[in-house]
């Protein structure tokens, strides 16, 4: 499975922001978005760029730290 990852990508709260898309390949349909996202932090590591800044605590689905509503669904 391969999506597009949309991020809003802004280095400082005082400089101006863009969305960045970031294509992800060879995913597994049972990942969470998380793991999809470190799947795209570990790309960009190896290229030399800055990764994705999210909050996350303990990926369980227990304390809801990571808990996201993606297209209306809550996940």
């Amino acid at each position: 499975m391969s999506v597009t990852i949309r991020v809003w990508r802004q280095p400082a709260t005082d400089q101006p922001g863009k969305f960045v898309d970031y294509p992800a390949k060879d995913l597994n349909p049972n990942m969470s978005l998380l793991e999809m996202l470190d799947v795209v932090n570990d790309q960009l590591e190896r290229i030399g760029e800055d990764p994705i800044a999210f909050a996350h605590d303990c990926r369980e689905g227990i304390c809801g730290t990571c808990s996201l509503v993606i297209d209306g669904k809550p996940h």
